[in-house]
């Protein structure tokens, strides 16, 4: 029998996992606001993060399921924790994105005010540390839970400003 595990936190929200894989399961988490979530490998109900399970939301999801013969186990946690490793991940990406957006705007400003000063050496050198921010960016994103947050699209813009300013492709 596959049994489908609702779970909530206020780390990760409201998350869903199966047991095994079923069309109609997936579907209807899909009809009652789920969303498959990549980097947590679960469905996971956006903006749930935030605020204490809903009970009144859910009840018809987990009726519906039991009715059907699914079992369902509901798991909720509303504590606060004391560190939010999601939130820590997407600051730590903002400091990064805001770095790449600063490098690349004093890499311009220098090539407009004093273009004499500013060799083929230092543009490879900013070049290189914005590849090298990307790709810690990359690793943060991997951890569960960042890929999905709102602030990434910011995150990305920022790091395409910054590596188009010191002459790279947009990320």
């Amino acid at each position: 029998m596959i049994t489908t595990t609702i779970a909530h936190s206020k780390v990760y929200g409201t998350t869903a996992r199966l047991s095994d894989h079923h069309g109609w399961l997936k579907a209807t988490l899909r009809q009652h606001g789920f969303e498959w979530s990549h980097s947590l490998k679960a469905f996971t109900a956006p903006g749930t993060r935030t605020w204490p399970f809903d009970h009144y939301k859910f009840a018809k999801l987990t009726r519906e399921l039991r009715r059907c013969g699914f079992p369902v186990k509901v798991i909720i946690n509303n504590a606060r924790p004391d560190v939010d490793p999601v939130a820590d991940a997407v600051t730590e990406l903002l400091d990064l994105a805001y770095a790449v957006q600063h490098l690349g705007a004093a890499l311009n400003e220098d090539l407009l005010t004093r273009p004499g000063r500013v060799t083929v050496d230092r543009v490879r050198q900013a070049q290189e540390a914005v590849e090298a921010a990307y790709v810690k960016a990359e690793e943060i994103e991997q951890r569960p839970g960042v890929y999905e947050h709102p602030e990434m699209g910011n995150v990305w813009y920022l790091f395409t400003r910054g590596a188009t300013a010191v002459g790279l492709p947009p990320f």
